[in-house]
C-alpha cells in the first residue's frame, strides 16, 4: 500500500520514544517506583509497555490502583530517578534535520504527549526545541491518550483537516488515538513498543528509525 506522506500539511510527533531517547530512563524510573512502594518490579519490557499514557493512567496500568500515600511516594521516586536520566538523555539522531526539513517545507510540526506540561517545557528547553513547534498538547491539560481528545485539540488550534495531519508515535497508543480523530498513522519501531506491538493497531507504515521517517516525510 503507497501512501503518499509528503502532501501532509501538519505533523504531529509524540514525544518520548518518538523524538526523544528516553524510554530506557522512564522504564527504569518506573521500575524504581515500584520497588518503592513494596510493588513486585516489572520487566523493562513490562514497565515500557505504558509508557505514553498520561502518569496517573500508567500507574494504574503498572500497578493497578494505589492509596494516595502510595501514589505520592511512587511519583516522588519516579520524579527522582527520571530527572537524574533526563539531563543526559538527547533526541534521536537526525531529529532536528528532520524538524529543520519539515520547516523548510513549510509543513507545520506538533507535539502530543503523555506528559504534563511542566514536564514537556522543561524537556523542549533541554532539548533547545523551545520555540520550534506550531502547538503541543500534554496529558494533564486534555484527556490521556489514547483518547483521541488531544489531536481534535491540535486540529483546531492549527486550522488543519484530519486528512492533512499525520500522527508519528511508538506505542499503540499512538496509533489508537491517530485512528480515534481520523488521522493517519506512522508507527516507529525504536521506541517502547515493538514491531508487533504496533502492527497490531494497524498504523498505515512502520518505520525503523528517524532517517527512514525523514525519507518518508520529505520530497527530495
Amino acid at each position: 500500500m503507497h501512501h503518499d506522506f509528503y502532501h501532509k500539511k501538519l505533523v504531529i510527533f509524540d514525544w518520548d520514544g518518538t523524538l526523544f531517547d528516553s524510554t530506557g530512563i522512564i522504564g527504569h524510573a518506573l521500575q524504581q517506583s515500584c520497588a518503592a512502594i513494596n510493588q513486585p518490579i516489572p520487566t523493562l519490557k513490562d514497565a515500557q509497555k505504558v509508557i505514553g499514557l498520561g502518569f496517573t493512567e500508567a500507574i494504574e496500568a503498572l500497578v493497578g490502583p494505589l492509596s494516595a500515600t502510595q501514589t505520592e511516594v511512587f511519583m516522588q521516586s519516579y520524579r527522582r530517578h527520571y530527572f537524574s536520566g533526563e539531563e543526559i538523555v538527547t533526541l534521536f539522531e537526525g531529529v532536528t534535520s528532520l524538524l529543520d526539513g519539515l520547516r523548510t517545507q513549510n509543513k507545520l510540526t506538533a507535539v502530543a504527549t503523555g506528559k504534563s506540561r511542566a514536564g514537556l517545557n522543561r524537556v523542549l528547553q533541554h532539548a533547545s526545541l523551545k520555540n520550534r513547534f506550531d502547538a503541543t498538547r500534554t496529558a494533564d491539560e486534555t484527556i490521556s491518550k489514547p483518547h483521541p481528545q488531544m489531536l481534535f485539540e491540535l486540529l483546531e488550534e492549527l486550522e488543519v483537516h484530519p486528512d492533512e495531519a499525520i500522527m508519528i508515535g511508538d506505542t499503540t497508543y499512538d496509533v489508537d488515538m491517530a485512528h480515534g480523530a481520523g488521522i493517519t498513522a506512522i508507527g516507529v519501531t525504536y521506541g517502547a513498543h515493538d514491531a508487533d506491538t504496533l502492527a497490531s493497531s494497524q498504523p498505515a507504515i512502520l518505520v525503523r528509525s528517524v532517517a527512514e521517517l525523514q525519507q518518508l516525510l520529505m520530497r527530495n
